[in-house]
This record gives C-alpha cells, sequence and structure tokens, in this order.
C-alpha cells in the first residue's frame, strides 16, 4: 500500500482525518460561468465561495462554537488525497480560520478564536465513498430543495453529469432523467428543461459557436436561455425539436446548419465582449418576450427529421 493510501479513511466509514488531507473538488457544481475561481488553488475557491455562498457568516460561527464534527463531510479519493465532494463551504470557513492567506483572499475578517476552539480545525469528519454514484443521493436532495439550494445552472450540471454517467451503464440499466429527477426531489419538467439549454451552451462552446466567457456582463443569467427555450419560437428558430419530456434531454439538440442562428440568439441573450455588443435580454420581462415576437415573425427552418 502506497504511504499516502495508509492515511485514507476506510470505504463507507466515518472518520476524523487531517485538514491538510483535503482539497476542494474542483468540478462543483456551483462553479457557474459568473461563480467560476479565478485560478484552481486553493485560496482562488476560497475566495469564490465568500462571494457566492455567504462565507463570512459560517466562518463566525465557527470561531465562536468551534467545529463541530456532527454531519460528515463526503469525500472521494483522488492522487491518495480526498476530494471534498460534499461541504466545500464548510472545508473554505476552515481553511480561512487557520490561514491568515485564506482570509485576507476571502475578504473575510477572523475573530478571536480561542485555542480549544482552534484545536478543533486541525481534525474534520468525513465519509469516504468509492464512486460518485454513492453521494449522488444525499448531494443532490441537500442542494436541489434543501437548506443549501444551488442555482438552476448548478443543479443542471449536477443532474447532467449524473444522468451521463448512467447512460453509459451496460444493458441499459442506468436511470434515466425521470428517475435521476425523483431521487432529487425535483419536478422532472424543470429539470428536462434546464438540460436541455446546458447541452445548447455546451453544443455551441464544443463547436466554436458562443463562448458563455464571451458574454458582456460579468453576472450570467441562464435562466433567459432555459425559459427561451420552453417556446416554440425559439425552437423553431434554431430548428430544434419540440422537447419529448418522456424521453431524456438531446446531447447535441441544434442541427449544425442552424449554428448561425445559434449564434445569433446567444449573443442577443448575453452579449459579447470581444464584438463590443450589449445583450438584446437586459431582463425576462419584457425583453425575452419581445425577443420571442421578433422569432415568431422570421421564417421558421425546417423542423428535424422533416422532408
Amino acid at each position: 500500500m502506497a504511504e499516502g493510501s495508509a492515511r485514507l479513511p476506510p470505504i463507507g466509514e466515518a472518520h476524523k482525518v487531517p485538514v491538510e488531507l483535503l482539497d476542494f473538488d474542483q468540478n462543483n457544481p456551483r462553479f457557474a460561468p459568473d461563480k467560476e475561481p479565478s485560478s484552481g488553488s486553493d485560496i482562488a475557491v476560497v475566495a469564490m465561495l465568500a462571494t457566492s455562498a455567504d462565507l463570512a457568516e459560517l466562518v463566525q460561527s465557527i470561531s465562536t462554537a468551534g467545529y463541530i464534527n456532527i454531519e460528515p463531510l463526503i469525500v472521494i479519493e483522488r492522487g491518495n488525497r480526498l476530494a471534498v465532494l460534499e461541504g466545500n463551504r464548510r472545508l473554505a470557513a476552515v481553511k480561512a480560520l487557520r490561514d491568515p492567506e485564506f482570509a485576507k483572499a476571502a475578504r473575510v475578517t477572523i475573530p478571536p478564536i480561542a485555542p480549544e476552539k482552534a484545536a478543533t480545525l486541525n481534525e474534520l469528519l468525513v465519509y469516504r465513498v468509492a464512486h460518485e454514484d454513492d453521494a449522488r443521493d444525499l448531494i443532490g436532495f441537500k442542494h436541489i430543495n434543501g437548506p443549501q439550494s444551488w442555482d438552476a445552472f448548478a443543479k443542471a450540471r449536477f443532474a447532467a453529469r449524473w444522468l451521463e454517467d448512467e447512460q453509459k451503464k451496460p444493458d441499459r440499466s442506468g436511470m434515466n432523467l425521470q428517475q435521476i429527477a425523483s431521487r432529487m426531489g425535483d419536478q422532472h419538467m424543470t429539470m428536462h428543461r434546464m438540460i436541455a439549454a446546458l447541452h445548447v451552451l455546451i453544443q455551441a462552446e464544443e463547436n466554436g459557436v458562443y463562448d458563455i466567457a464571451d458574454r458582456k456582463k460579468k453576472s450570467f443569467s441562464f435562466s433567459h436561455l432555459y425559459t427561451g427555450l420552453s417556446y416554440g419560437e425559439f425552437t423553431n428558430y434554431l430548428g430544434m425539436s419540440r422537447p419529448d419530456r418522456s424521453a431524456d434531454p438531446d446531447i447535441n439538440p441544434v442541427p449544425s446548419d442552424r449554428f448561425d442562428e445559434l449564434r445569433n440568439l446567444l449573443t442577443w441573450l448575453y452579449g459579447s465582449k470581444d464584438r463590443d455588443i450589449e445583450p438584446a435580454v437586459k431582463s425576462q420581462n419584457p425583453d425575452l418576450g419581445r425577443l420571442r415576437e421578433v422569432l415568431a415573425s422570421a421564417p421558421a427552418p425546417p423542423q428535424k427529421g422533416s422532408a
């Protein structure tokens, strides 16, 4: 057994481990386009979580009461270390309390902390899983409708990754989106809309049609896209089939001959820094409705599968 592996707790059990053994999950669904760390460093992750996850409140609570090891962090082994699948916010607060450089990066003021409280920050309770599947039910339910709800983009990324892994299972034994949505405690129709929109974005980026990092505004209104795609005027403009919610969302929903229209649509929704174009849709009401009216008057492309 490698020296690093010897320090890892057994799979399927809760044990305390040194904080130094814990890494942030770089695939955290919370890292939306407008909430991405500036780099993969721990300090960058802490700084991002400080602005998007109300880290200061948690830091204050832990400094007063100490870190209470009741709910374990959910972790998985990666490279003889432990990546935190669930509990990145708590890990960020602990790192800020333990290291002034992290606190400075997060712009968090660290209150005085008694030695006995500081000692609770050295080892954290974790529960190690063998596969991400083993943690998904807990993580999905907690962050979809639980006390620490994610935004729509994070929910869509989480569910889409889960669905992708299920689709890779042999003999079609994996769950479909309806089953995943039920496990997550969310409405299947809502999740279907969000994942369909996420696939449109991924398709645009992978084919060089539009890069969401080129958006004009720092904020990213994912709801503009998934709401728009619920209207026939939008899907007709892109040559997309109307959503069939009895089937999982299409991975490549926009025909390649409609990529120019896809670029237009995403530019209208989000603008372009490189081309110095402001988004036409600044708010859903009334701008999205106005765009819907414009698209209604545009010639409709043929539907996929039509003659």
